[in-house]
């Protein structure tokens, strides 16, 4: 069930469509960005999303590799190998085990609380996934070629928090921005984020002791 709403806008400086451009270090698009921001506008109504997000298991990986969900969500496991998986997460935004299982578990998994959880196999220890709980409503990912296209108004000034699972700063740490007229040219917005190599992200036990 879906609950429309809508909002008041007061905004003297907006753009009605914003393209997010995200870069790393070495000026490469960086996919699986998570972006978040807050419209400086009073809600009336908010929507409620009670769909089942999907997390799946794909050659010894989970696809995708980061997957946003608001707060309270609900999540499947599906595992599409032809071999058995054993999903667990010590975080402490979500803690739970599915045992070794193929095919479709019984019950999705309900994240209530905000935060980063991340996600390992017992059996395949090279299988690291995140899901991202977010408590804003304007959270998202940025796509292969590192885009987010905005279709809501953004005003200048807008408080801007990043993370990206390689990101320099820490597994945990957030980038913070304010969107200023320089980071802007023909309603797109340049963001370059420092992140490390792929291969330096280690196995999931190095990055659960990492995370807390």
């Amino acid at each position: 069930m879906v609950i429309s709403f809508c909002s008041v806008v007061f905004i003297e400086t907006a753009f009605s469509q914003t393209l997010i451009k995200i870069v790393d270090q070495n000026n490469d698009p960086l996919p699986d960005a998570v972006i978040e921001y807050v419209i400086p506008q009073p809600v009336i109504n908010q929507s409620i999303d009670d769909r089942i997000y999907v997390m799946d298991q794909i050659n010894k990986q989970f696809s995708p590799h980061v997957l946003v969900v608001p707060v309270n969500s609900q999540v499947s496991f599906p595992n599409k190998d032809d071999i058995r998986h054993h999903v667990y997460s010590f975080s402490l935004a979500k803690t739970f085990e599915l045992k070794l299982y193929s095919g479709k578990p019984k019950s999705p998994v309900r994240f209530e609380d905000k935060g980063l959880v991340v996600m390992g196999c017992n059996i395949h220890d090279a299988m690291v996934g995140y899901i991202y709980v977010s408590d804003e409503n304007n959270a998202y990912l940025s796509d292969t070629n590192g885009e987010v296209l905005l279709t809501q108004p953004l005003a200048l000034n807008t408080q801007l928090k990043i993370w990206h699972p390689n990101s320099t700063a820490g597994l945990t740490k957030h980038t913070l921005l304010t969107v200023d007229q320089k980071m802007i040219d023909n309603n797109e917005i340049f963001i370059t984020i420092s992140v490390n190599a792929p291969q330096a992200r280690g196995s999931f036990e190095e990055l659960a002791f990492h995370e807390h």
